[in-house]
């Protein structure tokens, strides 16, 4: 009888099973997930569909002690590349397990022997070096497939965790600012690494922050005035600058004595509050604002950070927000309600 091929939708080995097992439920022999098997006539096994995270409230800090969220390495099962010893089949096995079954021979295998010996033929230190080499050279992709590959063999390096999350974050695009990914691989760099050095990492990962998100902020700003005119452009706008401004407080939660974070914070609040003016389709002058309520809690967070600033450096001085000239009417139409 014909085999029924598919793959698993958890560790995305191929798999054979005998026809007459089709549609019914079994146990991956790799990863040793319940899978459902498909019916003979269907080609593969769909993969179960993405579960979506709720995004926080605008501004939320993030906790600035402990990072125990669900990006951390050891909150859900990771999968390395592994070796059968037996057969010599490419493995990929969960890292929370002793044992694993191979896929194609059925022999018990030892998860860590299997492991090490897909990694004799990987020089981790080279991929590291190639990573480095394209991130120096602005290739951030590739950098980051390069951290990645790393990161297969060895979930808790955390120099690739930092690299990988910062090469996410310099691949943001207008349409696409990556802070969430970036944070999610600072994290999970700063939860990898050695106790003693858990502070020169929280340091690294806190300017890293401060780099990416300052270029992208300048990305949006001058994206905005291009085309401050069009529908949605200002939305966009703000919205980028929330994820800017919490992601600058997760950088503040690494290293609090980081003033430049501080500094970067109140610039952009500031900057909403503010405003912008320009030149409408119909060359008439006209000006966008955020709601009442919004600026309420900018002008919060602005107070809050003043004061955190006024303690590093006695001689900072809160700036003056001064909002940009009022063009009666078309303001009202596009206030930003937060």
């Amino acid at each position: 009888m014909a085999d029924v091929t598919f793959t698993c939708p958890y560790c995305e080995q191929k798999i054979e099973a005998p026809e007459e097992m089709a549609d019914s439920k079994s146990e991956c022999p790799s990863c040793q997930c319940e899978i459902q098997i498909p019916k003979a006539s269907q080609p593969e096994m769909a993969a179960p569909p993405p579960v979506l995270v709720s995004q926080p409230p605008p501004f939320i800090s993030s906790p600035g002690t402990e990072f125990t969220g669900g990006h951390q390495p050891h909150s859900k099962t990771h999968f390395i590349a592994a070796k059968c010893p037996s057969c010599g089949g490419d493995l990929q096995v969960p890292d929370n397990r002793d044992q694993v079954k191979c896929m194609y021979c059925g022999v018990t295998v030892i998860t860590r022997q299997a492991v090490q010996l897909a990694a004799a033929g990987v020089n981790l230190e080279n991929l590291m070096e190639l990573a480095r080499a394209a991130s120096d050279a602005g290739n951030p992709k590739e950098a980051y497939d390069y951290y990645t590959k790393v990161l297969e063999h060895n979930p808790r390096n955390a120099a690739a965790w930092a690299g990988k999350g910062e090469s996410a974050g310099w691949m943001s695009t207008i349409n696409n600012i990556k802070t969430t990914e970036m944070i999610a691989g600072l994290n999970n760099a700063i939860n990898c690494a050695a106790d003693t050095d858990k502070p020169a990492m929280r340091e690294h990962c806190a300017n890293v922050v401060i780099s990416v998100t300052s270029a992208c902020f300048t990305i949006a700003k001058d994206h905005l005035r291009e085309f401050a005119g069009l529908n949605g452009t200002w939305e966009q706008y703000l919205n980028q600058c929330t994820s800017l401004v919490s992601a600058l407080e997760v950088g503040y939660a690494y290293n609090p004595n980081n003033a430049t974070a501080i500094e970067n914070i109140i610039l952009i609040c500031v900057d909403n509050i503010q405003g912008i003016s320009f030149t409408n389709f119909d060359n008439l002058p006209s000006s966008l604002f955020v709601s009442e309520q919004y600026e309420a809690l900018l002008r919060t967070k602005v107070d809050r950070f003043s004061e955190i600033m006024k303690r590093l450096d006695p001689s900072f001085i809160k700036p003056k927000i001064q909002k940009v000239a009022s063009s009666a009417g078309w303001d009202l139409l596009r206030a930003w309600n937060g």
